[in-house]
């Protein structure tokens, strides 16, 4: 779970997966924590409470890169292969199934186009961490157990990880080296351009988390007639 504390600070970090969650996993004072335990510490221990968050289309576009392209691509197809649950989510809507070959898996998640992508991520985004809006992560929805982190918001500071200023003050606050970025997905050569359907797409699944953290929205265009009909 993306939750951890910050060694020898009353500051408790919650981020989601496609938010860093990799390289805090890897810095040395940031200690994971599971979702009960943080739910504890918020309520009891009254710590500082930092929230990183993405623009939801980098998000979206990082996933896309690593999961149906950089991932499969990675590994030779032998018993030491193992999909992840967020690419299985995917599988029944690419035709995949437990008697699916991993060599004829890699070939459709390669071949599935960012276009492909989003339409499908439109009906099952609710299934995996993630690919659920980032607010969920505070108050989660499909929880039974602790699924509202009751954080106040006087204990909650929210940090943009594509805002400069905004990073710079949480290395300083928690120790944590921004310039080390762990999974990067940067330099993979993928199409991830929106057009006016997938955009409308994103919107609509992330709009809380554009309204909540104040990312702008790309406006999608309105449709016009066709004049010729």
């Amino acid at each position: 779970m993306p939750f951890f504390k910050v060694r020898n600070k009353k500051i408790l970090l919650i981020t989601n997966f496609k938010v860093m969650f990799s390289s805090f996993k890897r810095t040395e004072n940031f200690i994971k924590l599971k979702r009960a335990e943080a739910c504890l510490r918020i309520a009891y221990s009254k710590p500082l409470v930092y929230f990183t968050v993405r623009d939801p289309y980098e998000r979206v576009a990082s996933f896309y890169k690593d999961k149906f392209q950089q991932h499969p691509a990675k590994y030779s197809l032998d018993s030491s292969l193992k999909w992840e649950t967020p690419q299985k989510i995917f599988f029944p809507l690419l035709g995949l199934n437990n008697k699916t070959s991993n060599e004829e898996i890699r070939e459709a998640l390669l071949g599935t186009s960012f276009e492909m992508f989003i339409d499908m991520l439109a009906q099952c985004y609710h299934l995996d961490e993630h690919v659920n809006p980032q607010h969920w992560i505070l108050n989660h929805p499909q929880y039974r157990f602790f699924k509202n982190l009751n954080v106040h918001e006087k204990q909650l500071s929210v940090f943009k990880i594509e805002n400069l200023s905004h990073m710079s003050e949480f290395s300083y606050l928690t120790g944590f080296d921004s310039n080390v970025s762990m999974n990067s997905t940067k330099k993979l050569n993928a199409d991830c351009s929106m057009n006016n359907e997938m955009l409308k797409k994103i919107n609509s699944i992330y709009a809380n988390d554009f309204k909540y953290y104040g990312y702008k929205l790309r406006i999608t265009e309105p449709q016009t007639m066709d004049d010729s009909d």
